[in-house]
């Protein structure tokens, strides 16, 4: 007993010898809330947490009981402890009624960014959490921050820009914006995102998630930097986006793009990089799905002017977004956009997607025949994966035309099913792929394939004699 507190006393006495610069180092790894624990440790670390040159709190896993002074003065404390100590980090993460829902609490955000801007802080998250449509005004001097590396804000408001020459964020690579909502600059009509990514010269990778009370009709993203970008929504079943919101990407060094946005009515691509990675999941038409697609010459429907107006300026939107898209190598593709492209095939041959060379692709089993028609353009594809489920309303799966690619360049396929899909289907699409794939390398099954449907799929013939069949 008296040997283990011996120890114990050494073990201290030893982390008491540390200099400040390296204790603030050690307790970097921790939370914040973890850290201000050890301020109860001894006098010398009653204020070693607050010199730690970075800050993580989620109040929502804490209990201030609404005590809003206690929550702000903790974090006045930290950033007013040293002026001189550059930020590395500040993550925040609080409910609106801790600190905003008081009117004499309006310039507390202020206060926070205007004090981190001048600590130098390279990396912010701040999110705010509310079940109302409550949203926080960021104050103007976030965007003149000189350090800032990455940012990530969620549930905010970003209020317009007086002067977008007063937007500057020289540093920035990295960007997250949730459900973040936007105003118009005054001084160019633009909305203020755009003026926020046109003034990051180095920015590399954005992520915008989309509230769907969001009220910006035109999102335009320009950027000769940007090689990353995702553009999601909330949620998809209720909201105001739709009818009129456009969507415009001009993007010359974009390599990654995923684009999750079944509402807006246009998507415009003006340029991205060659050989880039896509992930398609747009619908092209906004809430009505794909009927200005379609053009039945035997339809009285259709005869009237505006319609007409309607459905060729669609078909011009997607042809460019087809021929913008058509060098890159790798895509997902859902089975909305899909369906929709086979569409427009009917009226317009589609482009070759010469470098294409990985495609995954979701699907209903009933609608393979959408399949075909896009693979016949893609003669290099070298790797398919398919996600497929069962249609309860839809017809039986045909399997009919075989693309080029089969016999040329195909060599790894994966079929993945999920478990309502029917036996038969399984195994008509397996028969199809090793009877007709010329190259095949490697056949993978995965999902819901069973162990008596594999052992029928493995005494299946193969035109590719180097074919392996592999369970994943």
């Amino acid at each position: 007993m008296e040997k283990s507190f011996a120890k114990e006393k050494q073990s201290n006495s030893e982390m008491n010898d540390l200099p400040d610069p390296l204790l603030c180092h050690i307790l970097s790894f921790l939370s914040t809330k973890d850290s201000v624990r050890t301020s109860l440790l001894s006098k010398r670390w009653r204020s070693l947490w607050s010199q730690v040159p970075s800050f993580d709190l989620d109040l929502d896993s804490l209990q201030f009981y609404y005590d809003d002074f206690s929550f702000t003065d903790l974090v006045n404390r930290f950033l007013e402890s040293d002026e001189n100590l550059a930020l590395n980090r500040f993550k925040l993460i609080c409910p609106y009624e801790y600190v905003f829902d008081n009117d004499q609490d309006d310039t507390v955000l202020e206060s926070w960014i205007d004090a981190l801007v001048k600590r130098r802080v390279r990396h912010l998250d701040f999110q705010v959490n509310s079940d109302d449509n409550e949203l926080v005004c960021m104050p103007l001097s976030l965007y003149s921050c000189n350090t800032l590396v990455s940012l990530s804000l969620y549930h905010v408001f970003l209020c317009g820009f007086k002067l977008a020459s007063a937007v500057s964020l020289p540093c920035l690579k990295v960007m997250r914006l949730d459900r973040v909502r936007y105003d118009q600059s005054s001084e160019s009509g633009e909305s203020n995102l755009e003026t926020l990514v046109a003034s990051c010269p180095v920015l590399e990778k954005l992520t915008v998630i989309r509230d769907r009370f969001e009220l910006l009709e035109f999102m335009r993203v320009r950027s000769a930097s940007l090689k990353s970008f995702v553009l999601g929504i909330e949620d998809y079943e209720v909201g105001l986006l739709g009818e009129d919101h456009v969507v415009e990407i001009d993007a010359p060094r974009l390599e990654l793009m995923s684009l999750c946005d079944q509402l807006s009515r246009s998507v415009v691509i003006h340029s991205i990089a060659p050989c880039a990675v896509v992930k398609i999941d747009v619908n092209f038409d906004g809430k009505d799905g794909y009927a200005l697609l379609y053009q039945d010459d035997d339809d009285d429907d259709h005869d009237d002017d505006d319609e007409d107006d309607d459905s060729n300026s669609k078909r011009t939107m997607i042809r460019n977004f087809l021929s913008r898209i058509s060098t890159v190598c790798g895509m997902e593709i859902s089975s909305v956009t899909l369906q929709a492209i086979h569409n427009y095939s009917k009226l317009e041959p589609l482009p070759q997607f010469s470098d294409l060379s990985w495609l995954k692709v979701y699907f209903l089993e009933s609608f393979w025949e959408l399949l075909p028609t896009f693979l016949c353009c893609c003669p290099s594809l070298h790797t398919l994966v398919m996600e497929f489920e069962f249609d309860k309303e839809g017809c039986p799966m045909k399997l009919s035309s075989v693309p080029p690619c089969f016999v040329s360049s195909l060599k790894y396929v994966e079929l993945a099913t999920q478990g309502t899909t029917k036996t038969s289907s399984q195994m008509k699409l397996a028969i199809f792929f090793l009877r007709n794939c010329s190259v095949l390398k490697k056949l993978t099954l995965s999902g819901s394939f069973g162990d008596d449907i594999i052992k029928k799929i493995k005494k299946i013939p193969r035109r590719s004699r180097r074919c392996v069949i592999v369970t994943g």
